[in-house]
Formats: C-alpha cells, sequence, structure tokens
C-alpha cells in the first residue's frame, strides 16, 4: 500500500480554518489516500517549513493569513494570475520544484455564476474595499469581461496602487456621493473587506438606491447573512453569500493536486455551515 500523502493549510493562527474539512471530505469521496491537516507556522519559521517539504510526503499546501505574500515570495515558480496578484493560496509540485497558484478570483467568479445570472453588461460592477481579496476578484471580474469596474475605498491612494498594480482600467469613486450616484446604475455591489464580519461593522451603504434585480455580493461568510445581505434580501435584490467563494476556491485547489475538480453541493455547504 502506497504511502498516505499529506497536505496543509498552513497560517498564524490557524486554528479557525475550515479547509481540512472541506478537503477531507472530497479526498472520501474520491477515496483517495492523502490528509488534510491545520498546521500552525510562524512567520519566523516559515522560511524553515518550506525549504524541508519533501515532495514524496507533501502533496502542496493552502496558504491564509498572514503568509500569502510571504510564500509567493519565496517560491519562484508562479502562474501567470498569482504572479500579477503578488499573492498565492495554493502551493503544488511540478517537475522543477514547488510551483505557486491563486484560486481565490476563480472561487468568487464561479460562485457568483451559481448563485446568480450575472453576465458582462453595461451596468456597473462596483467593487467596495481595496485589500488583498479585492487584487483577485478586481482581476477576475477584468478577466470575465465586466466593461465597467468601479472601485470605493476609504483611502483612495490605496484604489489608486491596486489599479497601478494590476494594470487595469477602472474607476475610482472618490467619496458617499459619487458612491450613491453609481449604485443607481450597478448591476453588482461586491463587498470584498471584512466589514460585516461576526455581525460587526456592517457597512454604512443605502441599497435601496440600486436597480429591481440587481445583485449584491459579500466574501464574509460568518455570518452567512452578513447585514449587507440582510438589507438586500429585505429589498428584494439577488445576494451571493461568502461561503461559496470559499469552496470554490477549495475546489480548484482540489484540482490542482489530484486533476479531479471535486463537486461543490449542498451536502459540501450544510458540512460547513454545521461548523461555523
Amino acid at each position: 500500500m502506497s504511502e498516505t500523502k499529506k497536505l496543509y493549510v498552513i497560517g498564524w493562527p490557524i486554528e479557525h480554518s475550515r479547509s481540512p474539512l472541506i478537503h477531507n471530505h472530497w479526498i472520501k469521496k474520491h477515496n483517495l489516500n492523502a490528509i488534510y491537516a491545520r498546521k500552525a507556522i510562524a512567520p519566523n519559521d516559515l522560511a524553515e517549513f518550506i525549504h524541508t517539504l519533501k515532495r514524496d510526503e507533501c502533496l502542496g499546501f493552502n496558504i491564509t493569513i498572514p503568509h500569502k505574500e510571504a510564500v509567493f515570495e519565496a517560491v519562484q515558480r508562479r502562474d501567470i494570475l498569482a504572479n500579477k496578484l503578488g499573492a498565492s493560496n495554493t502551493i503544488s509540485w511540478r517537475d522543477d520544484g514547488l510551483y505557486a497558484n491563486n484560486t481565490d478570483g476563480y472561487g468568487f467568479h464561479r460562485n457568483l455564476l451559481d448563485h446568480s445570472d450575472w453576465h458582462k453588461t453595461d451596468q456597473p460592477v462596483i467593487i467596495y474595499g481595496a485589500g488583498g481579496a479585492a487584487r483577485a476578484i478586481l482581476q477576475a471580474m477584468h478577466d470575465a469581461g465586466a466593461p465597467h469596474i468601479y472601485i470605493y475605498n476609504r483611502t483612495q491612494a490605496r484604489a489608486e496602487k491596486l489599479l497601478a498594480d494590476l494594470g487595469i482600467q477602472a474607476t475610482i469613486l472618490t467619496g458617499l456621493t459619487e458612491l450613491n450616484e453609481c449604485l443607481q446604475q450597478a448591476g453588482l455591489l461586491i463587498n470584498t473587506t471584512s466589514l460585516g464580519m461576526n455581525g460587526e461593522n456592517d457597512l454604512d451603504i443605502d441599497l435601496s438606491l440600486m436597480p429591481k434585480g440587481a445583485i449584491v455580493a459579500d466574501i464574509v461568510y460568518t455570518p452567512l447573512q452578513t447585514g449587507l445581505l440582510k438589507q438586500a434580501d429585505d429589498l428584494g435584490l439577488v445576494t451571493v453569500d461568502g461561503l461559496g467563494m470559499l469552496l470554490h476556491q477549495a475546489a480548484k485547489a482540489f484540482e490542482i493536486w489530484f486533476g479531479i475538480l471535486p463537486q461543490v453541493d449542498e451536502e459540501l455547504r450544510d458540512l460547513v455551515l454545521a461548523d461555523l
């Protein structure tokens, strides 16, 4: 019998991660001889972890806070998307060594298509925030063909840097007045910040300005229905919660390691929801 292959999610702290629950569910479904586990890696220990990783023991690993940028710098072989984003969430082996990938944008876009009828239209897409998650989502929406993308961030300079880094043409909304005007035409609003997590500090935004049938997406999934999504739901807008992004980015990582794109279904959603 072949040796059980190991996979990890690394971070500091790491106890919050649901990745082992997700990946071990798929490993069991597909009868694979592997196990996926959390591994707490302090920032000072990251270089040693990467250096001592053995191909015949470990198939790869996922990365979460605070290591995404540091691992990207440490792993010199990268796919085009990870290289452009300057961050990686998935590491695999290739013939010439460790290889960095980023599946976050894929996860968001696939979840959006699963839970809405969004398609590239002339209606604006508003991305709220300009942090790490916004990078992957902005790139994904650009690659999906969204013709009019707007960025709103409290710090304009950070939004400017985001666009400059990615080389994407988008409009920066410089204040609440411009944001409110844009909301009146928007087909999609995406919260890429942590506002609303754990039911605290919800976004202060008036969704009643948005057209009928507009979509409101949130990357936060604790709680599953954030204050933003509750407001949208009460107004009859289409809502897309953040759990699907987590599941679909994990599915893409699983495919990178095993060559199998696993199913994201209600059974898996219910399994993760029970653990939230």
